[in-house]
């Protein structure tokens, strides 16, 4: 008998997973949700600190930014280049 490949090794662990859910399941009634609203107070409200940009993460965000252009350019003229070889190569043909 061959020997199970990956997705089948994950399916089987996947049945046996649910198999198991099924089994585990409570057929008890279910909880009564509280329907009040709660009130929050101000208390309890996180107070999100806000840090200042740095002059380092503008610069690396600079950067970033700068070599996604020179990339994005490369990847243009690539494919530009792909496409013409391409077409000179179909008109040679003829």
């Amino acid at each position: 008998m061959p020997k199970k490949t990956k997705k089948e090794k994950l399916l089987a662990r996947y049945h046996r997973k649910l198999r198991s859910l099924e089994n585990l399941q409570v057929t008890g009634s279910p909880t009564l949700i509280s329907t009040q609203a709660t009130q929050v107070t101000p208390a309890e409200v996180k107070n999100v600190s806000v840090k200042p940009i740095t002059e380092e993460s503008r610069q690396t965000n600079q950067y970033f930014f700068s070599d996604l252009k020179k990339s994005l350019l490369l990847i243009v003229l690539i494919i530009g280049v792909e496409v013409g070889l391409y077409f000179a190569k179909l008109i040679k043909s003829f």
